[in-house]
């Protein structure tokens, strides 16, 4: 790829991190809202109240079907305690705020750094010998180096005065978002584990014992709820001699292994059906003819039960991020 194309493509996937993410924010509890009663994890809204449109007194115009911008982004340590004992009151879209707002200024660092990194690189990048195309795109790129120059002052606005141990609650906020069905953040949890900040689990060991204890009902709600992300996770994890905090936890399988792999072979697009396929041979030579028949019919079995709505594989494409949360 041309050296200038590539950086128009970083330079959008960083409006994606330090943009997009104030769209997700539009979705959260908002200031006027954070003394609200916490709502109970059995209400219908508790999560979906998270993916609508803002739509309050202090939200700007939008277009028709555009998320509006959360026009005022509230510094999260004026808001994070009560946020909290929401999200300990089983308040999911709370908990989901507080992890997506907290990994957003565990980084804050790392992604300035990135973002002015970039800008001055394109800055320096002579332009006089650019053909008219190029030259389109060299703008766009120093439009995208003002989004992100806009947007980092927002999200340093968030993150001022977030303090250590605000910071600290990462893990437990993820683990507390993805308990309460969090689809990103049980994908991320059952994946990452404390390993999702490591520093912190340096400081918390007991983060791993949690973890352990708790993979196996985060998996078993995944399945419940059809999610793929979790089949194509556990799929992996169970194979043996497969790698990984999750691998550690549950142990190599083989059995496991060929249940969670023939159930996503059945919701495959047909791109992967022939790896799949191969995948299928090998491990069905590690179980005998019983074991096999009862893998194949508890896959089909689930498979009708929880993932037979037209959804597929799709949401888990090649090289897909577990922790690549949607807003940021």
């Amino acid at each position: 790829m041309p050296r200038h194309r590539f950086l128009v493509v970083v330079l959008a996937g960083l409006i994606v991190t330090v943009g997009g993410y104030f769209l997700g924010r539009a979705k959260g509890p908002q200031p006027e809202d954070i003394d609200a009663p916490a709502r109970s994890l059995a209400a219908p809204d508790g999560i979906a109240a998270y993916g609508e449109p803002r739509t309050g007194p202090h939200a700007a115009p939008a277009a028709s079907g555009e998320v509006t911008p959360y026009p005022r982004p509230a510094r999260l340590k004026d808001v994070f305690s009560a946020l909290q004992a929401r999200a300990n009151a089983g308040d999911a879209a709370a908990a989901t705020r507080l992890y997506r707002d907290l990994s957003i200024c565990s980084r804050i660092e790392a992604i300035d750094r990135r973002v002015s990194g970039l800008a001055d690189e394109t800055l320096r990048e002579p332009v006089d010998a650019l053909a008219p195309a190029q030259l389109q795109g060299y703008r766009h790129r120093l439009d995208a180096i003002e989004s992100n120059a806009r947007n980092m002052q927002r999200l340093r606005l968030l993150c001022d005065g977030a303090s250590d141990a605000m910071l600290a609650s990462l893990v437990p906020n993820l683990r507390k978002a993805a308990e309460l069905g969090e689809e990103h953040a049980r994908a991320c949890y059952l994946a990452l584990g404390p390993n999702y900040d490591a520093r912190g689990l340096l400081s918390h060991p007991e983060w791993l014992a949690t973890y352990r204890d708790s993979v196996s009902s985060l998996a078993d709600a995944g399945v419940a709820a059809g999610d793929w992300k979790v089949v194509d996770l556990l799929r992996e994890a169970y194979r043996p001699g497969a790698e990984g905090l999750l691998a550690g936890a549950l142990g190599a399988d083989a059995y496991q292994h060929y249940r969670y792999l023939r159930l996503y072979r059945l919701g495959a697009e047909p791109y992967r059906i022939e790896d799949l396929d191969r995948q299928l041979a090998a491990a069905a030579t590690r179980l005998d003819p019983l074991r096999l028949a009862e893998a194949e019919a508890w896959a089909g079995s689930v498979f009708r039960r929880n993932f037979d709505g037209g959804r597929s594989t799709g949401t888990t494409v090649p090289g897909w991020d577990p922790c690549g949360f949607p807003d940021q």
